[in-house]
């Protein structure tokens, strides 16, 4: 998490500091919104091009093992579905997950609700399907189950049996973010007790790259390495105390 109100302090800091003007709160909230979702699904794009590099010995290890730490800034948005989230339609014979926050399906497991024990799902195309449901060597069973995706939903071969749930493994999209206030003398005043508040979700260490990324749309640009200079000052420290 990051919180959200350290962001628009900062932000409204450097747009002070550079002359150019007054963001509103309603405003830094569409451009935060818009620049924690093009960070997150940056993530992937940047997730892909380090495997292809790791794959040809071209990271390095530990701290500079950089697909690893791009795997816990997305696995901050990793989720397993429950019982009462991920459910089985009889009439589609399909399972579907009742959230609207779906991004990305990894993973489909069956479980056995007495011991425990996860099984993972095979996904198949639908040109190898019937293929592998017709042969006597190749049909699924409880063991070695598959599935196909229909849509956003799944359909599992053979059928789930009493006893027993699908799960899915999934990533979600962040939560919108939301500055929160109440107004004294006209003016917005931070309201963190409100409700409604929601600080950005995505890794700490990208806190640099979101404040880069919302003023670029309030439209003044910056270096993440001044964004870390200016941070880390006396002066923005005494900003953020008087505005906390």
């Amino acid at each position: 998490m990051i919180s959200v109100n350290t962001v628009r302090n900062t932000i409204m800091f450097l747009l002070n500091k550079a002359n150019k003007g007054y963001l509103g709160v309603d405003e830094f909230n569409s451009f935060g919104q818009l620049a924690q979702l093009a960070i997150f699904e940056d993530l992937f794009d940047q997730y892909n091009r380090f495997i292809n590099k790791e794959n040809k010995r071209l990271t390095g290890s530990n701290y500079a093992d950089l697909p690893q730490n791009l795997r816990e800034q997305i696995d901050v948005f990793a989720e397993y579905t429950t019982q009462v989230n991920f459910t089985y339609n009889l009439s589609s014979n399909l399972w579907s997950y009742t959230g609207s926050d779906l991004y990305r399906a990894e993973n489909l497991a069956l479980i056995n609700s007495a011991s425990g024990k996860k099984i993972d799902i095979q996904e198949v195309n639908k040109q190898k399907l019937n293929k592998l449901n017709n042969s006597n060597l190749t049909a699924p069973s409880l063991l070695f189950p598959i599935c196909e995706r229909i849509g956003s939903s799944f359909r599992i071969y053979p059928n789930v049996p009493s006893g027993s749930y699908a799960e899915l493994f999934y990533l979600r999209t962040p939560k919108n973010p939301k500055w929160t206030y109440m107004l004294v003398q006209g003016n917005p005043q931070y309201n963190g007790s409100a409700p409604d508040k929601q600080d950005f979700e995505l890794h700490p260490s990208l806190f640099n790259t979101l404040i880069v990324k919302i003023l670029g749309y309030a439209g003044l640009s910056i270096r993440e390495q001044e964004v870390e200079s200016i941070a880390n000052s006396e002066e923005m420290k005494s900003y953020q105390k008087l505005n906390s």
